[in-house]
């Protein structure tokens, strides 16, 4: 149980119920799980957030197989076990090999991943650990994704962020995968 309940279109404010309406609509009325049942408190702000996400998952800039080593890398950079409950399952099968995700969530060194792989996940890492990356890393995604695609990995990596920071604020709890082992501290 988080630590706000889910909110209903009675609870909201006048000048949101369109807002309320038509992210509930988007969502095919089951905002009541993951950080869109917390963020709905704001329906204008769930909905802009969900435009963003979506727009990022639909740019081709990055592989769905990248985007989603992008996700468990900031699941498990920032203590998200919503996001891992969420992505870690989608990752293998968008080709992430099952070491890979298997050493994300256990924070173990990773070994043989390929150049790109290893670009997104130092870039992630660098960002969240140190609010910045370095020229050498910068570098390395601008040469394998171009301009565009380290705009897509920054901005990616910045949206699964405020999710994560608003699930582990409102201490979200994720319910049990049917094949993934949970992240834990």
């Amino acid at each position: 149980m988080a630590r706000i309940p889910l909110v209903t279109r009675e609870q909201i404010a006048e000048k949101e119920k369109g807002a309320y309406d038509a992210f509930m609509a988007s969502r095919a009325g089951r905002p009541n799980i993951g950080p869109y049942s917390l963020l709905l408190h704001m329906p204008e702000m769930a909905r802009r957030l969900e435009a963003l996400r979506l727009y990022l998952r639909d740019e081709s800039s990055l592989s769905p197989k990248l985007q989603e080593l992008v996700m468990i890398s900031v699941a498990r950079e920032m203590g998200c076990a919503f996001i891992w409950y969420a992505h870690a399952a989608a990752a293998r099968q968008a080709g992430v090999r099952d070491d890979i995700v298997d050493s994300i969530r256990e924070k173990r060194t990773l070994v043989n991943l390929d150049p790109d792989e290893q670009t997104v996940v130092d870039f992630t890492r660098e960002l969240l650990q140190n609010r910045t990356v370095s020229r050498p890393t910068f570098d390395a995604a601008t040469a394998r994704f171009g301009q565009r695609g380290t705009m897509t990995l920054t901005n990616l990596i910045g949206c699964y962020a405020v999710l994560a920071y608003n699930m582990n604020a409102y201490e979200l709890q994720a319910p049990a995968h049917a094949t993934e082992k949970p992240l834990t501290p």
